[in-house]
């Protein structure tokens, strides 16, 4: 094969040569001092990303939705109230989760493509006094939508001091503004094939201190073997696990998060958005505007023009050498999810527009070529990370 495919997707996605040399490299055991160093580091790395630092970021062998399950499972009393706030297919998940359990569920619900409404979820608690927890999606993958966090935390502190919010922040983490302190968050879970820029295989969780006191006894909790994250959260301090790590995954997190840091995580986070805002408008010259009423900077979701079904430009796309996500559910034949997270850069997010083109070209769209990639090229040329982003001469 001489065609390089390129994975523009909301995850997995793209990783860089330096992963990729770390990932190549030879087996290191667990059970030493060299893996012990960098483990203790690597998460001393994550409490920075995350803008919690000091704080016990446990690692996970699994995915986000494992580093969910366990965060739920270490801090809501079993039978507790659940209050789910949901807008798309994986914050439905949270719903799904907790009466999986055995939870009582209140459903707070916005249609796909809409944010959620702050004062909505504030009156589901003020009305459900029992709610132990709040569950919510920060940036909602299925849809493109980035919900209004802060105001949501806001609202529901308000509402219910005594409740727990849990957030799902598996595109946002690395991708947006993320600041669990500030804005008052209790659990923070997200997974390593997204924003953070390595293969899947890693979840992510933070708890907030009056999350881990909430249920401090074993038996006050769900039973769990290897989802216990009071019983992991002792070993991890101690640079050590309950089960065996996927040793790989965290030698590279180690060097992919300082990198992020030493970027900058702010003017990493505004890059993401001037990218994503780029192919958005660069799209939307294509005739294929935005689904999202409140675009998440790490994915750009987009309807496909009238009259084409979105597998039949999706494959378009793949005969072009591109990959993006398809439609969720019932947006699967008129929606695309193109990213930028991962190891991407400008001349990625340029690809993704100019794609697009050549594929609605090709099915007999009518498109004016390059009328993408101009409007691209206007937005990210106008952007404050556009000078950044150059690199030096050398």
């Amino acid at each position: 094969m001489i065609f390089e495919e390129r994975l523009l997707a909301p995850g997995p996605v793209p990783i860089s040569p330096q992963v990729r040399a770390v990932l190549a490299r030879p087996a290191m055991h667990h059970r030493t001092a060299e893996f012990r160093t960098i483990f203790v580091r690597a998460r001393e790395r994550m409490a920075h990303l995350l803008a919690v630092p000091g704080d016990d970021v446990t690692l996970l062998a699994g995915a986000g939705t494992t580093a969910f399950e366990a965060a739920f499972l270490a801090s809501v009393p079993p039978g507790a109230t659940v209050v789910a706030a949901h807008a798309g297919k994986f914050g439905e998940r949270w719903s799904l989760l907790a009466r999986r359990y055995g939870h009582p569920v209140v459903d707070v619900s916005a249609a796909w493509g809409e944010a959620l409404d702050p004062a909505a979820v504030a009156a589901a608690l003020r009305a459900t006094p029992a709610a132990a927890a709040v569950t919510v999606t920060h940036s909602e993958t299925s849809t493109g939508v980035l919900h209004d966090l802060e105001a949501i935390a806001s609202e529901a502190r308000q509402a219910a001091p005594d409740a727990l919010l849990l957030v799902d922040a598996v595109t946002s983490l690395a991708a947006t503004e993320l600041r669990p302190h500030a804005w008052g968050l209790d659990a923070v879970i997200a997974g390593s094939q997204k924003g953070v820029m390595l293969p899947p295989g890693l979840g992510f969780a933070w708890l907030s201190e009056r999350a881990w006191a909430r249920l401090p006894e074993a038996a006050s909790r769900h039973p769990s073997f290897t989802l216990d994250l009071h019983a992991e959260r002792v070993r991890q301090r101690q640079g050590d696990t309950s089960i065996t790590p996927p040793v790989p995954l965290v030698l590279a997190l180690d060097v992919v998060v300082g990198e992020l840091l030493d970027y900058g995580i702010e003017a990493w986070w505004a890059l993401k958005a001037d990218l994503n805002e780029a192919v958005l408008a660069g799209l939307g010259a294509l005739g294929c505007p935005a689904f999202a009423e409140r675009p998440s900077p790490a994915v750009a979701a987009v309807r496909v023009p009238a009259g084409l079904a979105a597998p039949r430009v999706a494959d378009a796309l793949l005969r072009c050498g591109v990959r993006v996500g398809g439609g969720q559910d019932h947006l699967a034949a008129t929606t695309l999810r193109p990213s930028v997270l991962g190891h991407v850069d400008a001349f990625d997010a340029l690809t993704i527009v100019a794609a697009f083109e050549r594929a609605l070209h090709a099915l007999g769209s009518g498109i004016e070529p390059g009328a993408g990639v101009a409007t691209f090229q206007a937005h990210w040329l106008a952007s404050a990370s556009a000078a950044r982003h150059e690199r030096p001469y050398v």
